[in-house]
């Protein structure tokens, strides 16, 4: 027999940015969601996605910590089928993640209202790590989904599953945080505007969101071991559209932007290791981006540091992106790179 079960309940553990008062699972950012360890025959869940919604969400399911299933949403509430006939011979460990972005075009958060199983949940033990992964489409794992043929921005083609943060966390043994927005920058998008900054929205749940405004209670969550910081790439776009090459004027203010952002981020996040990783797409910023790192370490934090990645080259996803080969090579050098930081 089919039971309820409220996914805020006992038999969970929340995954991702939440609001630690809230009364509905709400799932703002990519891989936020629930897991849990159940030995079940069948496993649904029903979900509230806001009618108006320009973008189609899509969660993914995991056993064991392996892809699954990937499943579009459609408008409004409905109920899907997420493992059938799985068997109930032995108990395994089940998370339930949205794989897609947040956009600024949704009309409401992605809400996870109930779990059906004929099994019991049982929350596990959170892993022993958290790492905090801010970042733009590189992040997101825009690319990592979809033919090199794709041109089209849609959520079908991008996957928290694939991309780095997803693999540098299973590396580490680790939990992940990501916010992270295609397009967005530390001091400028891709599409030169100013307020579609990291900064602008990091103190709040979500702001992208409506819904999402409010202040987010740090000190109410799980805080981050290491943040890795992946942003320049659209700065570069960006910058280069106001004048090619950048001025030094632009890069100064960039590198101004750049050292905010890491005092902001020093400040919610006090004992973490911070690691800005760049040049996965490009690395014309990365002298600026040193220059904000040094001044951070000038100043007295210690805990900062730089990571040069390997550029993908041609080796692309749908959309220009780096291909899930290029996360892959992007993931090990950042684990090993938290590695050596965390001990």
């Amino acid at each position: 027999m089919m039971n309820r079960y409220d996914p805020l309940g006992g038999g969970f553990l929340r995954l991702g940015r939440r609001d630690a008062g809230e009364q509905v699972c709400r799932l703002w950012w990519s891989g936020s969601g629930v897991r849990t360890k159940v030995c079940c025959d069948r496993l649904e869940a029903e979900f509230a996605v806001p009618e108006a919604d320009t973008h189609t969400p899509w969660v993914a399911v995991t056993v064991d910590g392996t892809p699954v299933a990937r499943i579009p949403l459609a408008p409004g509430r409905r109920r899907y089928d997420l493992l059938g006939r799985l068997g109930a011979e032995a108990a395994h460990e089940v998370a339930i993640v949205r794989d897609s972005q947040p956009s600024d075009a949704d009309s409401g958060p992605l809400e996870l209202l109930a779990i059906y199983t004929d099994g019991v949940p049982e929350a596990p033990a959170p892993r022993g790590r958290l790492i905090e992964f801010v970042g733009d489409s590189l992040t997101v794992g825009e690319g990592t989904l979809g033919p090199e043929s794709a041109m089209e921005w849609r959520m079908a083609l991008i996957s928290n599953q694939f991309a780095y943060p997803t693999l540098v966390s299973e590396r580490l043994d680790a939990e992940k945080r990501v916010i992270a927005l295609g397009g967005w920058g530390a001091h400028v998008s891709f599409d030169i505007n100013y307020s579609h900054t990291l900064g602008h929205i990091y103190d709040s749940l979500c702001a992208v969101v409506p819904g999402g405004e409010a202040a987010y209670d740090f000190e109410a969550q799980m805080p981050a071991d290491a943040v890795v910081i992946n942003l320049g790439t659209n700065d570069f776009s960006g910058l280069n559209k106001v004048h090619t090459p950048p001025t030094g004027e632009q890069l100064a203010a960039f590198t101004a932007s750049a050292e905010a952002l890491l005092a902001q981020l020093r400040r919610r996040n006090p004992g973490a290791v911070l690691l800005w990783a760049y040049g996965l797409c490009g690395n014309g910023l990365e002298e600026p981006i040193k220059r904000a790192v040094e001044a951070r370490r000038a100043a007295g934090d210690g805990k900062v540091s730089f990571l040069a990645l390997t550029d993908c080259g041609n080796d692309h996803g749908s959309r220009s992106h780096p291909s899930r080969r290029a996360h892959r090579r992007a993931a090990k050098e950042i684990a090993a790179a938290l590695e050596e930081l965390l001990h």
